[in-house]
């Protein structure tokens, strides 16, 4: 299924609900055309639909020869229905938790929790014009860094933010998303960076009100998008 738009649509979590709750298993992918579209529910829609989202600019090139390169990329998969098989290593807290298909110019990145030794290989499951495929893929050597826990949690927020779309009660997910940004100190859409700035004590008094600009995208006349 496919879904084309070049205007701003709103209501992203109605529209996301009715996606989960309709679409099974057919997959879903999203264009955009121009920049005054929603980049968010386009990009969600996507996700949802395990397809994958694409944009192109007016003035980059032709809307049509973009969307022929982008959907004959979507109609012939390099690997479809991929699962993977992590062997004897414990992995849990894998996302995204639907994989979606391997398309040419499009990687898939998989994060998860590991527990025990690396194993030596790792195997990928999928589908390709209807003919099961399997690949070994060698694993190692292990690295440590700081950031990769920071992926996982990354992945983990954007996961339970998912859920809590569709779900009678988003309460829990939310505070789980809360709990694992602010254990890894991470900005999401239930907390936020406070910065203080101490080199310079004030005199106090009320507060100044500085008009701030608001951009809109290009072609968006300003008088007829932003309330007075």
């Amino acid at each position: 299924m496919s879904f084309l738009t070049d205007g701003y649509i709103g209501n992203d979590r109605e529209i996301l609900a009715e996606v989960e709750g309709r679409l099974g298993a057919s997959r879903l992918f999203s264009f955009g055309v121009g920049t005054a579209v929603n980049r968010y529910l386009l990009e969600k829609m996507a996700a949802f639909g395990r397809g994958a989202a694409a944009f192109v600019d007016l003035g980059e090139r032709a809307p049509e020869d973009a969307a022929a390169l982008f959907y004959e990329r979507m109609a012939h998969p390099a690997l479809a229905d991929v699962t993977i098989d992590w062997g004897a290593w414990r992995v849990a807290d894998v996302y995204p938790q639907r994989i979606p298909d391997l398309v040419v110019g499009r990687p898939v990145v998989v994060v998860g929790r590991a527990r025990g030794p690396l194993p030596a290989s790792i195997v990928v499951r999928g589908t390709a014009g209807g003919r099961p495929l399997a690949y070994t893929v060698p694993v190692g050597p292990a690295a440590d860094h700081p950031a990769l826990a920071k992926l996982w949690a990354r992945a983990r927020i954007g996961e339970l933010d998912d859920r809590a779309i569709v779900a009678a009660d988003p309460r829990p997910l939310i505070d789980e998303a809360r709990r694992v940004a602010l254990e890894h100190g991470l900005l999401s859409g239930y907390t936020a960076f406070i910065a203080v700035d101490a080199s310079e004590a004030t005199a106090g008094g009320p507060a100044p009100i500085v008009p701030v600009a608001v951009p809109v995208p290009a072609g968006v006349r300003y008088e007829s998008t932003v309330p007075r």
